[in-house]
C-alpha cells in the first residue's frame, strides 16, 4: 500500500517544483499525475488526463486557483511562448485516456521553473509555476468542471499551425 492509503502499480518521480514532488501514478484505469506536498502539512492530488487537458485552457476560462476570469485585473498571464513551442526533441511524459492526451514536462530556464501541460491535440499548453502547483494540492475535482466543459471551445483561439 502507498502512502496516503492508496495502491499504486507504479510510481516514476518526474520533478520536484518548490514544496511540490510531481510523478507519474500508474492505476488500473490508467495513469495520474501525482502532486505531493510532505510540510508544512502532507497534501495531494492526483490529476486525471482530462484534468491535466482542462488546464490548458486555464487562459481562456475562469478558473480562480491560477489567477480569475480572462479579461478583468488580476487574470492569469500567458505563458512565454518560446516555452510552449518546446523543441520536438523535448521529452513530454505522455497521459492518455479515450477523451485526452496531454504531454507533461518540466520547463526550466535560467530564471525560473514550471511544469508544462500541453495539450497534444488542440496545441494549447500553460506553464504551472511552483506556487499554482501548491494551489492545485487544495482543488476538488468538481472544481475542473470549468475547463473541461468544450461546450464553448469554439471561443477558444486555435494555435497557429506553424506555431505547433
Amino acid at each position: 500500500m502507498a502512502p496516503f492509503g492508496r495502491s499504486a502499480t507504479s510510481t516514476t518521480s518526474l520533478a520536484r517544483l518548490g514544496n511540490v514532488e510531481v510523478s507519474r501514478y500508474e492505476t488500473a484505469t490508467g495513469a495520474r499525475l501525482r502532486l505531493r506536498n510532505l510540510a508544512p502539512e502532507p497534501m495531494e492530488a492526483f490529476l486525471d488526463p482530462l484534468e491535466l487537458e482542462g488546464l490548458t485552457r486555464a487562459r481562456h476560462k475562469a478558473f480562480p486557483l491560477l489567477g480569475g476570469v480572462p479579461g478583468r485585473p488580476g487574470a492569469r498571464a500567458g505563458p512565454e511562448e518560446s516555452v510552449l513551442r518546446a523543441p520536438a526533441g523535448e521529452h513530454l511524459e505522455r497521459f492518455q485516456n479515450e477523451f485526452a492526451l496531454v504531454g507533461v514536462a518540466v520547463a526550466r530556464s535560467p530564471a525560473s521553473e514550471g511544469l508544462l501541460i500541453r495539450d497534444m491535440n488542440a496545441g494549447l499548453g500553460i506553464l504551472l509555476t511552483p506556487a499554482e502547483l501548491e494551489a492545485l494540492l487544495r482543488v476538488r475535482h468538481m472544481d475542473f468542471a470549468p475547463l473541461v466543459d468544450t461546450s464553448d471551445l469554439v471561443a477558444i483561439p486555435d494555435p497557429d499551425i506553424d506555431e505547433v
